[in-house]
């Protein structure tokens, strides 16, 4: 049985945004060191995932961004800027790599570069298509990241 392909797309330099439908080898393939798991119905035990770093970001795709829901993944933008700026290669996942992955690249694009979230989320909704539909996140990146 082959392997299913990598879902992702490019944000910036080394810093992807995809599903989580991603096998693990296609990941390795890929050469990424750290994972993100934004999904909160997507979180495999470590021991699944050897050999990668692994960030978990278990949030909601609501209609709202509650505030523990914003503090995990403002923490979770702040390290993988972290780890990108470590050189390390960084896979941001949830279900379908659109909405809550956008959510943390959009952020942690945000800490890279200090733009302000209206631009860090077009920038996720030019690289990856269909990304960053849901409307509350996108109105909190506006409101929050100045």
């Amino acid at each position: 049985m082959a392997a299913m392909p990598l879902d992702a797309h490019r944000i910036t330099h080394d810093l992807y945004q995809g599903s989580s439908h991603s096998s693990l080898r296609a990941v390795r393939h890929a050469r990424f060191s750290v994972l993100v798991l934004c999904a909160q119905e997507i979180q495999p035990p470590r021991s699944a995932l050897p050999g990668l770093h692994v960030i978990r970001c278990p949030i909601d795709d609501g209609e709202s961004v509650p505030p523990e829901d914003w503090r995990l993944a403002q923490r979770a933008g702040e390290r993988v800027a972290q780890a990108w700026r470590g050189g390390h290669r960084v896979l941001v996942t949830c279900h379908q790599g659109w909405n809550r992955s956008g959510l943390v690249s959009a952020i942690a694009l945000h800490s890279l570069t200090g733009r302000d979230g209206c631009t860090c989320a077009a920038q996720v909704q030019r690289r990856r298509p269909g990304a960053l539909r849901n409307r509350a996140f996108v109105e909190a990146l506006c409101s929050r990241l100045r």
